[in-house]
């Protein structure tokens, strides 16, 4: 067994007694959600006068109130008993079973950058059994630490808002975007992917755009990708072609979360060396694009170091190989610079954020409570507990489900019922001279072209799916 596996074992016969004690301790009375919002919240813009709704204009925070009971006082957690407390609602989204929950059917596209780097985003439902439609409402997805649209954590959410309308579900349309050399997107660079890549999230927004000129965009980003969606939004400002934004355990102040995992006894001993292995496995399965790449603002000899240590921490890896390959001044710079707390109050679309106070990852002194109060546009709902990506809890019928997934579902309904205002998207113009390639209107940096089947399968770099991590 894998140290990994041990702890959540040793975890889960001491978790056990220690949540009966909490249960005698009135724990359990408190309230499980806790909302944080601005005083001064700004209004929801509509179209038509509030035709669908026929009520007045509202605040975001009003619409939570009225529209996602999951987030109000009343709200509940039917906890799993066996998996009481962040540590473990953590770790069993790596070591549980997830293979038979949650179905999803993605149609896949490569987009070739600028940069001549590749994203691949995978699509739900498939164009091939849902054309495109006029008005679809997308949810643009961003996965986590190494991970893709093959998670469960994303197939939970996937799974739901993809249901038909005449099923009862959402009918939204789903695009998952995998970063650079994530779940087989082939890696034709020497470029990865860090927790501010928000620029490659402009490609995929101009995709989308581009695909579906008529849609509503909104965005649903995890962990790591919860702060990169976070952060450009932030970026973007009045300017942000997404409706709404909701990101989950996102990290916010990675300086701050930098702290905290050695602080804590499994942060030192565990947390940081998964986090840190599994970008290192990323690498190593790329490895043969970085060493024989003619130039790289890493040396060999350390690149060679790095794929070749028995372990390494987050800090490590972010320290010889983040920091030069991306031009940050050192690990706390980068630190500070992709931190999506920062653009908190440049924010001007609904931003729900969720976050779980016993996360053991993030901690809970990097939540930005004293940004969201001045922000009039984000809500930060903080859970008593759910770990980082867990809040696992027992459905009505029995088995195991993910409690996040009915809030994001009845705000996404929420929203769509009121009828928000729709916003400007970006425009592509396709460039005849570049083989084909679309470009932004008024910024060349951002485009994509769509690779062809027959491209694609030239392409076979990092085709295989990481083993050694998973959940996060």
């Amino acid at each position: 067994m894998t140290v990994y596996t041990i702890s959540f074992i040793c975890l889960a016969f001491a978790a056990v007694f220690y949540g009966a004690w909490r249960k005698t301790q009135g724990y359990t009375s408190q309230p499980f959600v806790t909302l944080y919002v601005s005083p001064d919240p700004a209004v929801l813009p509509h179209s038509g006068a509030g035709e669908r709704t026929k009520t007045p204009p509202r605040t975001f925070a009003e619409l939570l109130r009225d529209k996602v009971p999951s987030l109000g006082p009343e709200a509940a957690f039917n906890g799993v008993w066996w998996l009481p407390g962040g540590h473990l609602q953590t770790m069993y989204c790596s070591v549980g079973d997830f293979t038979k929950v949650d179905p999803v059917v993605y149609e896949r596209k490569l987009l070739q950058l600028p940069d001549e780097g590749i994203v691949a985003v995978d699509v739900s439902p498939p164009f091939t059994s849902e054309p495109i439609a006029k008005g679809e409402n997308v949810l643009l997805v961003a996965h986590g630490l190494t991970g893709g649209s093959h998670e469960a954590y994303v197939r939970a959410l996937v799974a739901r808002v993809t249901q038909s309308k005449q099923t009862g579900g959402l009918g939204f349309r789903a695009v998952v975007l995998n970063f650079r050399g994530c779940n087989g997107t082939p890696l034709t660079t020497p470029r990865l992917y860090h927790a501010g890549s928000s620029d490659d999230i402009r490609h995929v927004v101009l995709w989308i755009s581009h695909t579906f000129p008529e849609c509503r965009l909104y965005g649903a980003g995890f962990s790591l990708g919860g702060n990169i969606l976070a952060k450009y939004a932030g970026e973007e400002g009045e300017k942000c072609p997404m409706q709404a934004l909701v990101t989950l355990a996102n990290p916010w102040d990675f300086l701050e979360g930098s702290h905290h995992l050695p602080s804590t006894l499994l942060g030192r001993h565990v947390y940081r060396y998964v986090l840190g292995g599994a970008l290192r496995r990323l690498l190593q399965m790329h490895a043969k694009v970085f060493l024989d790449a003619p130039k790289l603002p890493i040396s060999r000899s350390q690149l060679e170091d790095v794929l070749h240590r028995s372990r390494i921490t987050l800090r490590a890896w972010d320290e010889l190989v983040t920091a030069p390959l991306y031009g940050f001044d050192g690990p706390y710079d980068y630190y500070a610079k992709i931190s999506s707390s920062r653009h908190v109050q440049n924010i001007r679309i609904p931003c729900l954020a969720i976050n779980s106070i016993d996360d053991p990852i993030t901690g809970s002194e990097n939540l930005p409570i004293r940004e969201i109060r001045e922000s009039p546009w984000v809500v930060l709902a903080v859970t008593r507990t759910g770990g980082h990506l867990g809040w696992f809890e027992r459905a009505p019928d029995g088995r195991i489900a993910r409690w996040y997934v009915e809030p994001v579902e009845q705000l996404l309904a929420a929203l769509v019922d009121y009828n928000l205002e729709s916003r400007e998207k970006p425009r592509g113009v396709v460039d005849k001279a570049d083989s084909g390639f679309v470009r932004q209107d008024g910024r060349p940096d951002v485009g994509f072209r769509v690779l062809s089947p027959e491209q694609s399968k030239l392409l076979v770099s990092g085709v295989q799916v990481s083993k050694l991590f998973s959940g996060w």
